[in-house]
């Protein structure tokens, strides 16, 4: 399994690094620009992740929070059909190795898993510094603060970009355009509506701060578990089709 993951990470990074170092480098530059000193109520982190609360929403005067929707949006924008792409250009390759379909899409989630851990790894680090930089008021994660606090938000940002690439995994699988489409609706619908069930509210900070963190962490691991296993299920299913 390593082997054949090692094997296809250079087949793969050959495929997305230059769109992965275009938005890296255009969320990072966009991070670092935030003007927020003199502003003791105003983070870098709630920019980003505060998106827009219960209460706003039954007012009906919602703004998409454009920041929150480009962050977890941005890493389809990287993946793409990366794996129709990899497999294309593999398929003789990995069928005279006598490797399974089933066995290439276990590596796709090892992959997808590290794109989603570089680029949220990353990007939570340049918040810190800026927000270490313009000395930013202390980042609140439902009842948790500080170091804990910086933990949960990476956690569940990272379960939220996980979540929406093995969607736009899937959907790949029958229609691309709906690939991108059906996410990119799944984080709208989240920002103007207030169905306190859907775990993609968990995403945004303001949605969360009468729990504690594990709450939704909890929620979105699972829902990742049963996400990923369909995808299994179903690449098992085409396959042998």
């Amino acid at each position: 399994m390593w082997r054949l993951f090692n094997n296809q990470f250079l087949f793969f990074w050959h495929i997305i690094r230059t769109r992965f170092l275009f938005w890296l480098i255009f969320i990072s530059l966009i991070i670092l620009s935030t003007r927020i000193a003199g502003n003791p109520h105003l983070t870098v982190f709630s920019l980003f992740f505060d998106g827009v609360s219960y209460a706003t929403v039954e007012t009906h005067r919602v703004t998409l929070p454009i920041l929150w929707f480009a962050y977890f949006f941005v890493p389809l924008l990287i993946l793409l059909n990366s794996f129709q792409q990899l497999w294309r250009t593999r398929t003789l390759h990995l069928r005279g190795l006598q490797i399974s379909p089933r066995r290439f899409s276990k590596v796709n989630l090892l992959l997808i898993a590290l794109v989603t851990t570089v680029y949220d790894v990353l990007l939570i680090t340049v918040m810190l510094i800026t927000a270490m930089t313009a000395h930013s008021a202390e980042l609140h994660v439902g009842n948790w603060n500080g170091a804990l606090a910086v933990g949960g938000l990476f956690c569940i940002t990272w379960l939220g970009v996980f979540l929406l690439l093995l969607l736009q995994a899937i959907g790949n699988r029958f229609n691309p355009p709906l690939a991108l489409i059906i996410p990119a609706s799944i984080l709208i619908v989240t920002a103007y509506t207030a169905f306190r069930r859907n775990p993609v509210s968990y995403l945004m900070l303001t949605r969360i701060t009468e729990t504690s963190a594990w709450c939704p962490i909890l929620i979105l691991l699972s829902i990742n578990i049963l996400t990923g296993l369909s995808y299994l299920l179903i690449e098992r299913s085409l396959n042998l089709n």
